[in-house]
């Protein structure tokens, strides 16, 4: 991933490919009785779905600090700003908005928005990340500007901090100032993961350990594990995320839709709610029948939409927040 176009890396784009599968089976199935396919309290799907809340969003973030290391802040802090502005902001305030608007004239969605004139001020359904990692950005480029991460021991004693945050700061959420928290060590565990190198089998195993240790404590003392806000959350999300990015492992697939991993983020919520009002309409009522087509509306709708938005580079700038016109193509393994 050098010079001045990167090449896509088939190893990252398989662990997004994961990132945006279990993203979209969250909203599928939901997390509570009273959302997605309103499975039961205590049915397998929903335990499921909350003990991969450890994993899930952290490892988006891992992901975004890890590819932020190959391009990272240069000095040109408006031009930095207005990238960040473009990619995520853009997509904030169009998809964002249609998002809520759709969800408010649709019979049967899960809610709408109660405070229109805070739109967006308090974050809305699933797009919080963009707000949240707009901010992180910000803290990234402060962090760099004063050469605060430049070196391992600034690196470590700028992510405790962010781990002491985490764990005990909750701010107002407006703006997803609270997401914008949580979301930093995370990121800034990907960004360690690429600026040192950090891929020795000593680390690995080390991370084994840390997860084992932590997903053990998650088990005995889940009143002190809480998902957002405890240093086991922490320890699960940092380790599960490194060990899936140095596993070594690609699958072409999976690699194609984590391509697409921006677009299936913003997008699958589209298609997951239309899947699940639609075949309901037409008599299907089989939980997992459910699941297997909205997780595949999920996943292939938005591929489609970005395939047919990426021909038009108004629609493009608009709803992605890309300024290339050219559809994307399969991703292909990067050489030495």
């Amino acid at each position: 991933m050098t010079g001045k176009k990167m090449k896509r890396n088939l190893g990252v784009d398989t662990v997004r490919g994961i990132a945006c599968i279990l993203l979209v089976l969250f909203h599928v199935v939901g997390d509570t009785p009273a959302v997605g396919l309103k499975v039961p309290e205590g049915h397998w799907l929903q335990m499921f779905n909350e003990v991969l809340a450890y994993v899930r969003m952290p490892l988006f973030s891992f992901l975004s600090g890890y590819v932020y290391g190959f391009r990272p802040y240069q000095g040109d802090a408006p031009e930095f700003i207005k990238g960040k502005v473009r990619r995520l902001l853009l997509p904030l305030i169009t998809v964002g908005t249609l998002f809520a608007v759709v969800q408010a004239v649709t019979p049967g969605s899960n809610s709408s928005v109660n405070e229109w004139w805070l739109l967006h001020i308090e974050p809305v359904g699933h797009f919080w990340f963009l707000e949240a990692l707009f901010i992180v950005f910000l803290v990234v480029l402060l962090l760099e500007h004063f050469k605060a991460i430049s070196t391992p021991t600034g690196f470590a004693l700028a992510w405790a901090f962010s781990a002491v945050l985490f764990d005990y700061f909750n701010p107002p959420n407006y703006f997803a100032a609270r997401g914008a928290v949580y979301l930093l060590p995370f990121f800034l565990a990907g960004l360690a993961c690429k600026r040192f190198d950090i891929e020795t089998p000593k680390a690995r195993f080390f991370a084994v350990a840390v997860f084992i240790c932590a997903a053990t404590a998650a088990m005995l003392f889940p009143q002190y594990s809480d998902q957002g806000s405890s240093i086991v959350a922490l320890a699960l999300g940092v380790s599960s995320a490194f060990l899936l990015l140095r596993s070594g492992w690609s699958f072409s697939p999976l690699a194609y839709i984590g391509s697409f991993s921006f677009a299936i983020y913003l997008l699958h919520v589209f298609f997951t709610a239309a899947s699940r009002i639609i075949f309901r309409e037409l008599g299907i009522t089989d939980t997992y029948a459910l699941m297997t087509l909205g997780l595949a509306a999920g996943i292939a709708g938005p591929v489609v939409s970005a395939l047919l938005i990426s021909r038009h580079a108004g629609l493009n700038l608009w709803l992605l927040g890309t300024v290339s016109g050219k559809p994307k193509t399969a991703p292909k393994p990067v050489t030495a």
